[in-house]
């Protein structure tokens, strides 16, 4: 059976690997951009042990999160007694790297960068795929959607997407010369008008968000970041590093997570606010699962869109308990 993984960001990586070794061929087919979300949670170790990536190199160790949430001070919460043991910090175009390494030794064919820009059904085949692609075509007989929340699959599949809010991430980076900082958390904080969240990046570098209902001004984030009380100090002795980006931050299910010869995984099928910090553990465990997807009967995939659904369900009243 030859798989088509459209998307090589960490869950078309994951879902790559599980293919190949279950005895698929599989083409990974992306842009080779990789996303925004620089925090790994400790519940992504044994995901990772799975995909043979038991170290993450050049990263840098996460040992908690520390949050002032309509709260002038912050609260810690340490990883110390985390049966996993700590997160990661991780420059993302590196992790993208790891993750892609990996499924090209799993024996996945790599198709990057590449764009998909049509979709149809072989005329003399109809059970197989034919997909127009920036740079030619590929052929398959499943297509895993794994592009994220733009969801390019299952956008030309006319597939409805739910969303539940309206949210947006103003995203930035900054750099400094200076060697002493050597903070290991994440750091949350709450404004009057949305939340921010930062922390340190390998390189010297650091990572801030800022996430809103309301529209983002990305002229006046820099000196929205330098006036938060907790953000604010960390940031002292960096310069910003180009302009920030706009990036999706609503919560989000598809309609129908599967169909003939096909399924959506990652952010794709279901999205989360960042605050939940699902996003990647979600991603990888969506990929991993693809293996027993691809090729199941419609019961089994029936069943695993329920789960899905329960899930959101699960996830959505916590967050509005959270941001009540």
């Amino acid at each position: 059976m030859r798989v088509a993984v459209v998307g090589s960001g960490p869950a078309g990586c994951a879902a790559a690997i599980a293919l190949c070794r279950s005895g698929r061929q599989v083409v990974l087919i992306g842009d080779g951009l990789d996303g925004v979300g620089e925090q790994l949670h400790p519940a992504a170790r044994p995901l990772l042990d799975r995909l043979g990536l038991p170290r993450l190199s050049g990263q840098l160790d996460c040992v908690g999160v520390r949050a002032a949430w309509h709260s002038a001070e912050l609260s810690e919460q340490h990883f110390l007694s985390h049966p996993f043991g700590n997160g990661w910090l991780l420059d993302r175009a590196r992790f993208g790297e790891t993750l892609r390494r990996a499924a090209l030794a799993a024996g996945a064919r790599l198709h990057v960068p590449a764009r998909l820009t049509g979709l149809a059904r072989e005329s003399a085949a109809p059970h197989r795929w034919r997909l127009q692609l920036s740079d030619g075509e590929e052929s398959c007989d499943w297509l895993v959607d794994a592009t994220g929340r733009r969801g390019s699959v299952t956008r030309l599949l006319g597939v409805k997407r739910l969303r539940f809010d309206r949210q947006v991430a103003l995203v930035g980076w900054l750099a400094t010369d200076r060697t002493d900082d050597v903070d290991a958390t994440l750091t949350v904080e709450t404004t009057p008008s949305g939340w921010w969240y930062g922390c340190r990046l390998p390189g010297r570098r650091r990572v801030a968000g800022f996430v809103t209902a309301s529209r983002p001004d990305a002229r006046i984030w820099e000196s929205r970041l330098r006036a938060t009380r907790h953000l604010g100090r960390l940031v002292e002795a960096y310069r910003v590093e180009g302009v920030p980006v706009a990036r999706a931050a609503d919560s989000t299910i598809l309609e129908r997570c599967f169909g003939a010869r096909w399924i959506a995984i990652g952010d794709a099928a279901v999205s989360y606010d960042p605050l939940a910090s699902r996003g990647l553990v979600a991603a990888l465990t969506s990929g991993l699962e693809a293996a027993s997807l691809v090729g199941a009967p419609e019961p089994r995939l029936a069943a695993w869109q329920a789960e899905l659904e329960a899930s959101f369900a699960t996830y959505r009243a916590e967050r509005a308990r959270l941001i009540a």
